[in-house]
């Protein structure tokens, strides 16, 4: 009688163990947090998307171009405007492009972009890169595009460029913040050279610490 206690008892103790091996193996095999995943796709997703900025061109969204004023670049035989296309530049470079055409100033408490024959293009592309943005993302995500140029001071102003494209109506979580830097169409020499032109001075002799790069980040949120 004593030997079948004790055969029951060490049959209730292998039991037990098999099932709790079973409990571990399965509390492993499921992730502890199932937005942890969600979180790491957001990750990989906003890195890919931004890489797609950087080799996708505007011909493959139907392409981008903008009116200037032709009066404003002194062409006089043709004053009125024109329309300009860059189709075949990638978002990545229409963003570098824009922060480097559009830049603001800053002075006594005031923002404003000088009159220029290219300032319409920050609205326009704003508005083509959020409609690639919703084909690339595909509604999956809610997101925030910021570009923005490391701001340049000056004895009496500060220089700088930042633009926002984003869809937040469903926004619930921010899921992840990705970043890549660009570099400006331009060298600092080229850049110092289109503040004088934009400010009308001479900024000869002074260090401007000028660094041509423009950083973009990408957040996404959860919906």
């Amino acid at each position: 009688m004593e030997e079948r206690g004790f055969g029951y008892i060490a049959d209730m103790l292998v039991f037990a163990l098999l099932l709790s091996t079973a409990t571990l193996l399965l509390a492993g095999a499921s992730p502890v947090d199932p937005r942890a995943d969600s979180t790491r796709y957001a990750s990989s997703f906003a890195q890919s998307t931004l890489r797609s900025l950087q080799n996708t061109t505007a011909d493959q969204f139907g392409g981008f171009g903008y009116e200037f004023s032709t009066s404003e670049w002194g062409l006089s035989v043709t004053e009125g405007s024109a329309r300009r296309e860059l189709r075949h530049k990638t978002l990545a470079q229409l963003l570098a492009e824009d922060a480097l055409l559009n830049l603001r100033v800053e002075a006594r408490g005031a923002d404003f972009t000088l009159p220029q024959p290219n300032q319409d293009m920050n609205e326009e592309l704003k508005g083509f890169l959020k409609s690639a943005l919703d084909r690339i993302i595909g509604g999956r995500f809610s997101y925030r595009l910021r570009a923005r140029a490391e701001p340049i001071g000056l004895e009496f102003a500060r220089v700088h460029f930042e633009t926002e494209i984003e869809d937040l109506a469903q926004a619930r979580t921010q899921l992840c913040s990705e970043t890549m830097m660009l570099s400006l169409p331009a060298s600092e020499e080229e850049l110092t050279r289109r503040i004088e032109e934009m400010l009308d001075i001479d900024l000869f002799g002074q260090d401007l610490e000028v660094d041509p790069i423009i950083e973009v980040t990408l957040e996404l949120w959860s919906r």
